[in-house]
């Protein structure tokens, strides 16, 4: 049986977006190289153009919103944390990957970029 071995995110660039637009999926890297999709509905836009794009903020950010939201009215950041685990642990689940939320919350989250987005950051000299 396969298991999850990382998390990585994918950012890549908005098709023909003149502003600073990526969406984000994020996937499970399993042990045998498989990358199974975790989350496909994240991402973020700004108004700032390619040229002012900071892969380092993009990295971050990408990080950020695969990650957990922030605590809804009433609840403590440690519960939103521990509420978005246990969603990814159900999402996996539901693919045959079982893995305890602290052993998921302890995978290493890498940040990949996706091939729009290279040539975008490395035309802005990047």
């Amino acid at each position: 049986m396969s298991t999850i071995v990382k998390f990585i995110s994918l950012a890549e660039a908005e098709p023909e977006s003149e502003e600073v637009s990526v969406s984000v999926l994020l996937q499970a890297q399993l042990d045998d190289g498989r990358l199974v999709v975790v989350l496909d509905d994240r991402g973020w836009s700004t108004n700032c153009s390619w040229p002012q794009a900071v892969p380092a903020d993009i990295r971050e950010t990408a990080l950020v919103v695969a990650g957990p939201d922030e605590p809804g009215p009433g609840a403590t950041k440690a519960q939103a944390l521990h509420d978005y685990w246990e969603y990814i642990q159900s999402i996996l689940a539901a693919q045959q990957l079982h893995l305890p939320v602290h052993e998921l919350m302890a995978l290493e989250h890498e940040v990949q970029f996706g091939p729009r987005l290279q040539n975008l950051l490395a035309a802005s000299g990047h």
